[in-house]
């Protein structure tokens, strides 16, 4: 997979498509950092997504930190890319690498909320995840540290912009070669070769001796890091949806196939495709069409058929007539006091009110599917039938029945 395919697939997942749909590139000047910022002009408009950069400046190396800063902005010139910079100057000694770390992570807040822009990039690779999480291992962080850096996180707690990493899949020569094959250069961090620094050790001295012991120790690396990321991330989603067992049973299967998708249960659906996590909302308003609808744990059937005067009272269909489709039928969530008139009655009533005389237990009123037509409320499937697109016995009508498939089967209605 090359930089163009992994960063489209990256933006393309649903959690990301949001307003306004801006990308941060963090340039440094290295060849990870421009490979992502190359890929997102060729990808990031073609799916509607403004492209920016940002330097952070940590004048750690003198006259090569100028340099790094001046490449930068002169390939922001030429590309055409609007850039923002920070710069500041640490100061040697302990803690230097977390000091510079955090510096960062305020530079890319600052930028968020200066640009109003939700999602920064950064160009962190295989190899850089396989030396975190080797990192964190000898350091006794357990599973989460095993799982390195998740490839979409929030930058900081409360932090509506987040960091995301499409390339940790990609290994570093295959974006070398990218690069070379489009004639970009890039800058050289002399640093990255400092034994001083516990990361420059992994890489300079304990990468490669695994790489003698098999050559793709690295990927090997990156992938069970996924693998572990989104396991957390489903074991998360789990407690934040209320799976059920059957739920977590069917989401642990898609996990160790590494990809497929899911029914979690109440509408919710989790998608998993090259160590990437998404999980789908249920439908806020679905539109209803003869033959076969899903809508949350609901399954719903219209057909046209002619109905008798007994089967107009069934409690466990509902008829209408055929215009009920022309006039934009569709399922939806209840809003908060809505009434229905019941069909047969003069006044109107609190839908809870008449959920609540059904036996509808507490816990599902609010997410029970209300059917609409015209702009009003007609129906509530399972509870009752309101007024308006009445058929009529022996014509042709359309019948709506309903199948509820919810985990707690033997309290529903």
């Amino acid at each position: 997979m090359d930089p163009i395919q992994a960063l489209a697939e990256f933006l393309g997942q649903n959690a990301l498509k949001r307003e306004p749909r801006r990308l941060l590139v963090a340039l440094s000047g290295g060849a990870d950092s421009i490979a992502v910022l190359r890929a997102g002009l060729l990808v990031g408009p073609r799916l509607g997504w403004s492209v920016e950069a940002l330097h952070c400046e940590h004048g750690l190396r003198g006259r090569a930190s100028r340099g790094d800063a001046a490449f930068v902005r002169a390939l922001c010139v030429r590309l055409k890319v609007p850039i923002l910079e920070f710069q500041t100057l640490l100061s040697p000694g302990p803690g230097l690498e977390e000091r510079a770390r955090n510096w960062r992570r305020t530079c890319y807040l600052k930028a968020a909320r200066e640009r109003q822009i939700g999602l920064i990039l950064l160009g962190h690779h295989a190899r850089d995840q396989a030396e975190t999480v080797l990192l964190n291992l000898v350091r006794g962080s357990g599973a989460a540290g095993a799982a390195g850096m998740l490839s979409l996180a929030p930058i900081a707690d409360n932090a509506k912009a987040r960091l995301g990493r499409p390339f940790l899949a990609l290994e570093p020569e295959g974006l070398r070669a990218w690069l070379r094959a489009r004639r970009q250069s890039w800058r050289e961090d002399s640093s990255n070769r400092d034994p001083a620094y516990a990361r420059n050790r992994v890489r300079l001295k304990i990468l490669p001796e695994l790489e003698r012991i098999n050559p793709k120790a690295v990927v090997h690396l990156a992938s069970f890091a996924a693998t572990l990321a989104s396991s957390k991330e489903a074991r998360d989603l789990a407690g934040i949806l209320h799976l059920d067992q059957g739920a977590r049973r069917r989401a642990a299967s898609t996990l160790a196939r590494g990809q497929g998708r899911t029914d979690l249960g109440h509408g919710w659906t989790l998608n998993l495709s090259r160590g990437q996590t998404r999980v789908d909302a249920p439908a806020a308003t679905l539109k209803l069409n003869l033959g076969l609808t899903r809508w949350n744990n609901w399954r719903f059937e219209l057909k046209l058929a002619k109905p008798t005067a007994r089967n107009l009272n069934d409690s466990k269909a509902f008829w209408f007539s055929p215009d009920f489709l022309a006039g934009g039928a569709r399922l939806r969530r209840l809003k908060a006091g809505e009434r229905l008139k019941p069909f047969g009655f003069a006044g109107r009533r609190k839908a809870m009110d008449l959920m609540r005389e059904a036996g509808v237990p507490v816990w599902a009123r609010e997410d029970w599917p209300a059917l609409e037509a015209e702009g009003r409320l007609l129906a509530l499937p399972g509870v009752r039938r309101g007024s308006g697109f009445e058929a009529l016995r022996g014509l042709k009508a359309l019948k709506l029945t309903w199948e509820f498939s919810g985990v707690d089967k033997a309290r529903r209605p």
